[in-house]
């Protein structure tokens, strides 16, 4: 069975987007950026507009190579076109082939939200629930609910949702927070989404759940005058930049999360020109700010 080597290099202080420009040249079959933290511990995200550095110093840098490849060569090819001292640090590891489609879906499983919600993947459409069901393609990378961020948000919708509101989901993804909220009951939902692969993924999720809620990008979005609830599950410093997008929306709630315990106050101030905002529920660290329980 064909194999190959993920070789995980340790470049402190180094920009790894540089490096992986720099690297190009060698024998490499792919570049991954790695996070050094664990999901629900990360802060990390893409911000097309507003690019960031990634630095060896809360990432990683993958290499991927065939097997046989000689990595002490590897290194120092790495080492001169670095400009190194040493030879970087770093893990080898050798992996095998393996049916990927299998192993896709055995990492993801359904996830419980309540006795009454639920998100699965499309192979497992048809197990028993006495409950509603939210179904999402995974492996593209835009949410298939296993953020804390996403639970607490569909947690809130449940709890709070009656059938007659207007629902603006702002920063969709993959639709999961809007098809949650049409399964639960709205009056009518809509999505906006700035990546135009989670925009292809939000409309897939749309088409296998058998609704049709209009997702759309921000330059072709025509926004009602106000929402009656507004959630936008993105990171804090993107909440921050879109208040002044959000906050003329506003009818009577506003749901936010994707905000740390210590991003908070920033966050809340943001908005104040609006509305109210206070912690209305927490997990592992991150929070979700309403001005409704």
């Amino acid at each position: 069975m064909k194999a190959w080597k993920n070789i995980t290099l340790d470049l402190p202080n180094m920009d790894l987007n540089l490096v992986s420009d720099i690297l190009s040249i060698l024998d490499i079959l792919s570049f991954t950026i790695l996070d050094k933290q664990n999901e629900s511990d990360s802060n990390w995200f893409d911000d097309p507009k507003h690019k960031i550095s990634i630095t060896g110093n809360t990432h990683n840098l993958v290499l991927l190579l065939h097997a046989n490849q000689d990595i002490h060569q590897l290194m120092l090819d790495i080492k001169s076109l670095l400009k190194l001292t040493t030879l970087p640090a770093y893990h080898e590891e050798i992996f095998e082939d393996k049916d990927w489609v299998t192993f896709t879906q055995s990492q993801f499983k359904e996830i419980r939200i309540s006795d009454s919600l639920r998100i699965i993947p499309t192979w497992e459409s048809e197990t028993s629930f006495s409950g509603k069901s939210i179904i999402i393609q995974p492996g593209s990378g835009f949410g298939t609910g296993s953020h804390p961020t996403t639970q607490l948000c569909l947690k809130w919708l449940e709890k709070n949702l009656n059938g007659h509101e207007s629902m603006l989901d702002y920063g969709c993804g993959s639709g999961i927070l809007s098809i949650g909220a049409e399964l639960i009951g709205t009056s009518y939902v809509e999505g906006v989404e700035l990546d135009p692969l989670a925009l292809q993924n939000a409309n897939h999720n749309n088409e296998i759940n058998g609704l049709a809620i209009p997702f759309y990008h921000p330059n072709s979005f025509s926004p009602k005058e106000s929402y009656t609830i507004i959630v936008a599950n993105i990171l804090a410093v993107i909440l921050i930049r879109l208040a002044p997008k959000i906050g003329p929306l506003i009818g009577e709630i506003l749901v936010l999360s994707g905000i740390l315990e210590e991003q908070v106050e920033d966050v809340i101030q943001c908005y104040s020109k609006w509305i109210n905002l206070s912690i209305t529920d927490k997990k592992d660290g991150w929070v979700l700010l309403s001005n409704s329980q």
